[in-house]
Order: C-alpha cells, then sequence, then structure tokens
C-alpha cells in the first residue's frame, strides 16, 4: 500500500441520531465542512507530504451517505518504510474523514477556500507594496555623547527607527524618543523602483507627553507619497492590522497580525500617561518606532510605539491612535510645538501613600495636587501661586504650599483630572485657580493666565524655522 499500490478507503455512515445530527450540522454550516476539509488537508501535509495525494469527491446521497476519500501512494522504492509520522497522518485521516461522514465535501470547496487565501497573500501584498514609498528608514548619531564619555564617535551604534510621509513638504512623522538627545538624522526615502534617496532632517517639533516628532526633509514633491489617514475610532479588536517598519536595521520588514485590544495605557517619555493606545499582536520590535499601523485597506490607524518583552517582540505592541496624533502633528506643523494650555508647574504624579509621605516628609492630602515647583516668569509665578518650601536643614520636614483643587468650575482631584481640564482651554485663557494654601490649608483663589507647552528634544537637529 505504501510502496505502488492504490488504496481507496470509505467510511460511511450509519443512521444513528448522532450521525443525523452531524449531517443536519454540515448542512447548516457550510463553514464548518469547509473548514474540516481544510484541516484533513493541512494535517496530511504535515505529517506525510512527500507520500499521498488527495482527492475528495462527492458521492450521490441516493446510494451512499459517507465520504469517499481517496489517498494515491507515489511510487516509492519497495524498500521504503512507513515512519511514526505517517501512522500519525492516517491516524488524522481518519479522525476527519470520521467526523465528515453523512456529508460529501465538494473538491471545489476547497478549491474556493484555497483561491481566498491568496486573495489575501495579494491585498498583504499590495499593502506593502502601495506603502513602502511612504514608509522611511531613519539613522540617528550620538557625536556629543561620545564626546562626554571621550569615546570615538564611530565606536558608538547609530539609533535606528521608522518613520512616514505625512505631507508633499517633507514633513515625516516618528516617535520622539527615536530623535531624542540625537545630534543627527538621516531620513532614507524608497523609490517605487527600488532605489534609496537620503536627506539631512530637520527638527518641526516635538510633543513628548504623546510620544511623538515631526521632522523635515528637502525632498522633491514626487519622491513624497503620503499614507491614506484611516478612522482609529472605528477600528474592532479581531480585525487584521500590518505594521511597517525596520525593526532590528532591517529595512522595510511587514509584520501582521491583529487589533489585540483597545484603550491601553502606556508611558511617554516624559513619565506621562498616554491613554487610548491601541494594543497589536503584528510583531514591534526595536526600530519599528515611529512607523505606521495599518488596516486591511492599507490606511494609517496608529503610530507604532512600544511593546513588552526584553528587547523583542512579545506579542503585545502598542501604537498611538491616529485620531490622537493628527491635532499633534498638525499643531507641530503650523506652531512648532503643541498648543497645549500649561500652567506653568511641576506637581506629584500622584497623591503619595502613607509611607511615601512619611520618608519625603510632604504632607499627605486627600485630594488635589501638591504643587512641587514653581518656576520664575512662568504663569504659575505670575499668579502668586507658592511650591512646596523646602529647609536648608536636612532634618525639616517641607512645608506644603498650595495643592490645587479646581480650575474654574471643575474639580481637580488628581493629575488626571489637571489634564481633562486643561484639555478644554488654549494658551492665553485666562482661569480661576482653586488652591489649599499652607499647613493650614486655607481656600485662596487666584487669577492665572494659562501659558503654552514648550516641548524639548535636548537635541541638536537643526530646526525647520532656523
Amino acid at each position: 500500500m505504501y510502496a505502488s499500490s492504490l488504496s481507496v478507503l470509505s467510511w460511511s455512515s450509519s443512521s444513528s441520531s448522532s450521525s443525523r445530527f452531524i449531517q443536519d450540522s454540515f448542512r447548516q454550516y457550510p463553514m464548518l465542512r469547509r473548514s474540516l476539509a481544510l484541516a484533513f488537508i493541512a494535517s496530511c501535509n504535515c505529517y506525510s507530504p512527500l507520500l499521498l495525494t488527495r482527492e475528495l469527491t462527492s458521492r450521490s446521497r441516493a446510494t451512499s451517505g459517507g465520504v469517499h476519500l481517496r489517498l494515491f501512494a507515489r511510487q516509492d522504492p519497495s524498500s521504503w518504510k512507513p515512519s511514526r509520522r505517517d501512522a500519525m497522518g492516517w491516524m488524522t485521516a481518519g479522525v476527519a474523514s470520521a467526523l465528515l461522514q453523512g456529508y460529501a465535501t465538494p473538491a471545489d470547496a476547497v478549491i474556493s477556500d484555497f483561491a481566498k487565501l491568496r486573495e489575501l497573500e495579494d491585498l498583504q501584498a499590495e499593502i506593502f507594496e502601495q506603502s513602502v514609498p511612504s514608509v522611511c528608514f531613519i539613522s540617528t548619531e550620538y557625536t556629543s555623547m561620545a564626546q562626554q564619555l571621550n569615546l570615538d564617535s564611530n565606536s558608538l551604534p547609530k539609533g535606528v527607527g521608522s518613520g512616514f510621509v505625512w505631507d508633499d513638504k517633507g514633513h515625516i512623522v516618528t516617535n520622539f524618543h527615536v530623535i531624542n538627545k540625537v545630534d543627527s538624522a538621516v531620513v532614507v526615502l524608497t523609490k517605487t523602483d527600488g532605489t534609496t534617496e537620503k536627506y539631512k532632517a530637520k527638527l518641526t517639533g516635538v510633543d513628548p507627553d504623546k510620544d511623538i516628532a515631526v521632522l523635515k526633509i528637502d525632498a522633491p514633491a514626487s519622491l513624497l507619497r503620503k499614507l491614506p489617514v484611516g478612522d482609529s475610532s472605528k477600528i474592532k479588536v479581531g480585525q487584521f492590522s500590518f505594521a511597517i517598519g525596520n525593526p532590528f536595521g532591517q529595512d522595510h520588514t511587514l509584520t501582521s497580525g491583529i487589533i489585540s485590544g483597545k484603550n491601553r495605557e502606556i508611558t511617554a517619555p516624559t513619565g506621562r500617561k498616554i491613554k487610548g493606545v491601541i494594543q497589536t499582536d503584528a510583531a514591534i520590535n526595536p526600530g519599528n518606532s515611529g512607523g505606521p499601523l495599518l488596516n486591511s485597506q492599507g490606511q494609517l490607524i496608529g503610530i507604532n510605539t512600544a511593546s513588552l518583552g526584553a528587547g523583542v517582540s512579545a506579542g503585545v505592541g502598542f501604537a498611538v491612535p491616529i485620531d490622537l496624533a493628527v491635532p499633534t502633528i498638525e499643531q507641530l506643523i503650523e506652531f512648532g510645538q503643541v498648543q497645549r494650555a500649561i500652567l506653568g508647574i511641576s506637581y506629584l504624579e500622584r497623591v503619595p501613600t502613607a509611607s511615601e509621605s512619611e520618608r519625603s516628609g510632604i504632607p499627605r492630602i486627600e485630594k488635589g495636587i501638591v504643587v512641587l515647583e514653581v518656576p520664575p516668569n512662568s504663569p504659575a509665578a505670575a499668579a502668586g501661586m507658592i511650591a512646596v518650601k523646602r529647609s536648608k536643614d536636612p532634618k525639616s520636614k517641607p512645608e506644603l504650599g498650595d495643592v490645587i483643587v479646581g480650575i474654574d468650575q471643575y474639580e481637580i482631584k488628581d493629575p488626571l483630572d489637571l489634564s481633562a481640564v486643561l484639555a478644554k482651554y488654549k494658551p492665553g485663557n485666562k482661569v480661576s485657580v482653586k488652591v489649599l494654601r499652607g499647613p493650614e490649608q486655607t481656600p485662596q483663589t487666584l487669577a492665572l493666565t494659562l501659558g503654552a507647552f514648550q516641548g524639548s528634544a535636548f537635541t541638536k537637529l537643526e530646526n525647520e524655522r532656523g
């Protein structure tokens, strides 16, 4: 049978109630039939790829209620002996055929499923080919860091990141952490014919709180192909997602997966939280940062930013949703900075625990925001806000200054409230800030004119505006 003979195996169904139930199920759910047929073929390919060819043929229900399964052995040497792998293949065939009893699986249904698979492959290939000219390779250098460490600049590895074309004026979007503290950055564009062009990047602006940066290159508009922007608010868990970038320096690598989760939270380089983040299992590795996350239509739905894992993808990647990023990108291009209203203070990111309060000496409060610093010339300083007072005596505990508990009609219980409330205003707006002052927690109201966020990248990149 294994050497050169032809074997025809047939399992016929009985009229038992269980078999009839299976028949009814297969008639009602065609996808079940197709899935089992594909599973059978996959199992045979897995266990006996060199031995078997398959043919599933339908038989008339009038003559037989079973599946006619033909397994053709190839002309192998008579000395050939079946292995455990081959035996497993036959066992799988038996199980699959028993499950399929009572229904004749049409060969054309299997062919149709493989045709759909080819269509999916073609779709993925088309998404990649259409997107390649829009995805950038970003190489960065840290010359000043080498000088500080008294090292040869060539001894420090170059940084690698990704980005994508935003408009035909040469603006490139990437992550803030890709260009933070760098001395120079080179953006590499890939033409439709596969050749590349390199351009020195200038800095347009950054928003560290959202881990977003915009660069500028002087490239001809004919080479600048922007990605179509999708609607990240409409994504659903389970939908396909595609990441394109330069992981570990491997330029234009495509990885695919699904949307694994929504409304996740990650930490920005500033320590602030980025909310509403997309989770995907498309592999995101070092070098993917700043690259695009695409949907099945090739539309931009997110900026690949981070992943869980010790330096390699663990199947849990995160992308800043494009709906969240667009206002920031547009403001950076127009103004060079985000138009985010600020008080101009530093404050505790959360209410300290009892033990933290004991160690630091800062009194524990039930709600509100403890003002730690009020820089000179800040909006808060102009309004007369008071920070925590620290004594020169190391044994003395700090004295509480102002605790912010409200802005206009809005209550401020914690830093999340402050961020949400300030998002309702623009720089230059006048507000009334309610504080509890000093150890006695005396209520005060301060008239304050909101300032504008000034993003700093700690970089020596030339600024687009000079």
